[in-house]
């Protein structure tokens, strides 16, 4: 039975484990080495975008879940236009959209769905009110965000739990206030003055 699972690679890190497949009467793995139950896939904890490479990793298991030593995964994308991998399971992205990627070992085959994100924009708007729109947006590195007061009195404040981070704002009631981000991470930021009001830059 052929084990299969859709994963963003915007998730946070895991390790996918899915039964094998593999014709009855299969050999298994070259001579002298096991025969394994089932193939797991680890998948870094990373986004995809356009143009950027990712490394995954095929680890035949037994059936008791430990790993074993069955010989070198085949890997293979059923949309290359989107996601290429090479022999050794390094992931490029070439355009948006989504694949499937699949590691064979000794007969057993894992799988797992990826998505690749366009890249996001050097320059992006967040409306200030009584509320941040959009509280959570993606830039690249380098990109500006540019905070748009509206009437109402806030101020935006990023957290000192992320290097890096812009200086605060001060309270605006109307106006335009530019951030740039030279820092690649995500950085967190809240209101003072409406307590419970927060939002997330991710600079990639």
């Amino acid at each position: 039975m052929t084990g299969a699972r859709s994963l963003r690679l915007a998730a946070v890190a895991t390790m996918v484990l899915l039964s094998g497949c593999g014709a009855a009467g299969d050999s298994g793995g070259p001579t002298g080495l096991p025969k394994p139950a089932s193939v797991r896939i680890l998948v870094p904890s990373s986004e995809l975008f356009v143009g950027q490479s990712i490394q995954l990793t095929a680890t035949a298991m037994d059936d008791a879940g430990a790993e074993i030593a069955a010989g070198d995964a085949t890997w293979s994308s059923s949309n290359a236009a989107v996601a290429q991998i090479t022999e050794t399971g390094l992931v490029q992205a070439m355009a948006a959209g989504s694949a499937t990627l699949r590691a064979t070992i000794a007969g057993k085959t894992a799988s797992m769905g990826v998505t690749v994100d366009p890249l996001p924009g050097y320059d992006v708007t967040v409306q200030v009110t009584s509320t941040f729109a959009p509280a959570s947006i993606i830039i690249r590195q380098f990109g500006t965000v540019r905070f748009v007061f509206n009437g109402v009195n806030q101020d935006v404040t990023f957290s000192t739990a992320f290097p890096g981070a812009p200086a605060n704002i001060p309270g605006t009631t109307t106006g335009t206030v530019n951030r740039q981000f030279t820092t690649v991470g995500d950085f967190r930021f809240e209101s003072s003055v409406s307590p419970g009001l927060v939002g997330l830059v991710k600079v990639r």
